[in-house]
């Protein structure tokens, strides 16, 4: 899928999609994301595995209480080894404050085998954080980024030669239409500012092109990161397309019914899989089958494929570059463990 084909759409969106499961019972996995759509489906088929331990995050804790509720009530588990978490990734210090939790009382003992990264938010107008992103930006690749890192000591933590870590980015094949917003990216004083910039985000109705470029830093962060890891790699980190879901991302969609009628219009059009169907390729990317054929790639349909062609070409190479270095110099003044953290696990040639 090197490039978008509608032919190609419209056949991985009319398949089936296996259902993988596996042996759970000494793992420890956690879900970002929780509480609705892909999220709270991916979550069902995990704790159907029985893990030793389930972490779930929302936005606050009455969300939290209830997504824990629910599992239990689809599962018939007992939720004894249920952990719902709560998680704002519109906030910094809510990650920071997350990870320093789950590192002081959750499974740090014992390390976390699967981090499925699957949050993101939709918003049609240009909407700063207390932080100063935009909330797009922040919330769909530099909170992901910066969660990603912290609990990169506990993915490797929990990894063994026979059955390494896995990190599970959820991305879109939305990502094809986000390359074309960096053309002239070479010219940019700053990649993070620039995208952080009102001009650049702004866009049509009912898509800004802030959410689809994203989208592509969410593939390239993958990339860069599994590029710099240890050789074997003790975590393995791939990015996941689900395909198009009747999901709840534009439930926070406002402005003339046109823009909701479109949305509409489009999930019946593009045979819109429910959240449990694409909930499948997030599950197959967290317990699946040979997990070194992942690594640091772009899965669609529960198969690895090509992402899009900018990405390998030399623009795109030197973009990408450019993003990781200006994520980690950000990040690292966001968290002092993050240049710890890299410079421990993480190769710097």
């Amino acid at each position: 899928m090197g490039r978008f084909s509608i032919l190609q759409y419209f056949s991985e969106q009319w398949k089936t999609l296996p259902i993988c499961s596996g042996d759970m019972e000494s793992k420890a996995v956690m879900v970002v994301g929780s509480n609705v759509g892909i999220g709270l489906e991916t979550s069902v088929h995990l704790a159907r595995m029985k893990p030793r331990s389930l972490f779930t995050t929302c936005r606050d804790e009455e969300k939290c209480e209830r997504t824990r509720e629910v599992l239990m009530e689809r599962t018939g588990d007992d939720g004894t080894g249920m952990t719902s978490m709560p998680l704002d990734l519109s906030s910094f210090d809510s990650v920071r404050a997350f990870a320093a939790t789950f590192s002081a009382e959750a499974c740090s003992n014992h390390g976390l085998n699967v981090l499925v990264a699957n949050a993101g938010t939709f918003v049609q107008e240009y909407t700063r954080t207390d932080d100063d992103w935009e909330v797009m930006f922040q919330v769909n690749y530099l909170s992901m980024a910066l969660l990603s890192i912290l609990m990169l000591p506990h993915l490797v933590k929990a990894s063994s030669s026979e059955s390494p870590s896995r990190l599970v980015v959820v991305s879109s094949f939305g990502h094809h239409f986000g390359v074309g917003k960096l053309k002239n990216a070479a010219q940019w004083e700053s990649v993070l500012e620039t995208i952080n910039d009102t001009k650049f985000c702004n866009g049509s109705v009912p898509f800004p092109k802030g959410f689809y470029t994203g989208l592509v830093l969410q593939v390239l962060f993958v990339r860069e990161l599994a590029a710099r890891l240890p050789s074997p790699s003790p975590v393995v980190a791939c990015t996941v397309q689900p395909g198009f879901c009747r999901s709840n991302l534009f439930r926070d969609l406002n402005g003339t019914w046109y823009a909701r009628s479109l949305v509409s219009l489009m999930g019946a059009l593009l045979s819109a899989r429910t959240p449990e169907q694409g909930s499948r390729t997030l599950v197959h990317a967290a317990v699946g089958d040979d997990p070194l054929a992942m690594h640091g790639r772009y899965l669609s349909s529960c198969q690895v494929t090509e992402e899009d062609d900018y990405i390998f070409t030399p623009e795109g190479k030197t973009f990408s570059g450019r993003l990781w270095t200006e994520t980690i110099d950000t990040l690292s003044k966001v968290d002092g463990r993050v240049p710890e953290i890299v410079k421990q696990y993480l190769r710097v040639d």
